[in-house]
């Protein structure tokens, strides 16, 4: 195997953060994935929609299971969760606006989740968790590597699962690329906006499409990840992968065989963009801590 990268010893855990400022101030303007008023927050909390484009969650979820999410955002997925399976929930953000309004939403509907404001390198909770998930997040930090560590090491108990969603090295290129050539030719903002709405078909309030576009074409810091690299720091960690979005969750032989098929990545990217439909980059997989 090839050296893993950036992989910290404890005592470098404990003094560093990864934190990203121009991200924090970013997603400060606009959070992720608001709505531009409260009644629809609720009414996607209630139905589910982030959680059920994730049923391998929903797979292994239970009423007595203790879940952390690591950079929520404006708390769908967790309110979700806790709507959903009862679960105990906890979920940390660095940005105290988007905390503000997950926890307005859950408390509005009487929903049991623990929102906090913390920088993931430094939160120490008291017990580990069941499912520790973080759905594109980890790469808009100064370091996604250190980020994993921090997840499975301090906040998967034995036993327990880390579920991740990064965007792809070869599948998000062809996305930024189009955005890219767009500005270079002189398309101002309101045009990429108009671009993005095009592609991603999305019918939804103003606010939250263009949290969105934010979000996939203005952002100010992201790194790309394959399943090979994060699949062998994991490895590294004491967990295995169990199953990913890059065979669309099926049963597969050997990790080998999925980093041949990650490969394909960019040409089905680039067949996507070419078809004027919406393809991001990003990929998504569970692991099972030892």
């Amino acid at each position: 195997r090839r050296q893993l990268p950036n992989v910290l010893s404890e005592s470098d855990q404990t003094k560093l953060s990864f934190a990203n400022e121009d991200v924090l101030k970013f997603y400060k303007e606009l959070p992720f994935n608001i709505f531009g008023d409260i009644q629809e927050h609720q009414k996607n909390i209630k139905s589910g929609v982030s959680l059920n484009n994730h049923s391998v969650l929903t797979n292994i979820l239970t009423k007595k299971m203790k879940v952390l999410e690591v950079g929520c955002g404006v708390g769908w997925l967790s309110a979700q969760i806790a709507d959903r399976f009862q679960a105990t929930v906890t979920s940390i953000d660095f940005n105290q606006v988007a905390i503000d309004t997950a926890q307005k939403a859950a408390d509005s509907l009487g929903l049991n989740v623990r929102y906090e404001v913390a920088d993931l390198f430094k939160f120490e909770p008291k017990d580990k968790f069941d499912i520790c998930v973080s759905l594109g997040v980890l790469h808009h930090t100064n370091n996604c590597i250190a980020a994993i560590q921090r997840c499975v090491e301090n906040y998967v108990k034995s036993g327990g699962y880390f579920y991740v969603g990064l965007y792809h090295l070869y599948g998000r290129r062809p996305f930024l690329q189009h955005f890219e050539k767009l500005a270079a030719g002189g398309a101002s903002e309101g045009d990429l906006l108009k671009e993005y709405s095009r592609l991603s078909n999305v019918k939804t309030d103003n606010t939250h499409l263009y949290s969105w576009f934010r979000d996939q074409v203005l952002h100010p810091h992201e790194t790309q990840h394959t399943l090979q690299e994060i699949t062998e720091v994991c490895a590294n960690l004491g967990a295995k992968l169990v199953s990913t979005s890059i065979n669309q969750f099926k049963e597969f032989k050997s990790e080998s065989e999925l980093f041949e098929q990650e490969l394909a990545y960019e040409a089905v990217s680039l067949q996507r963009i070419s078809e004027g439909k919406y393809f991001p980059g990003f990929f998504t997989a569970l692991y099972r801590k030892n």
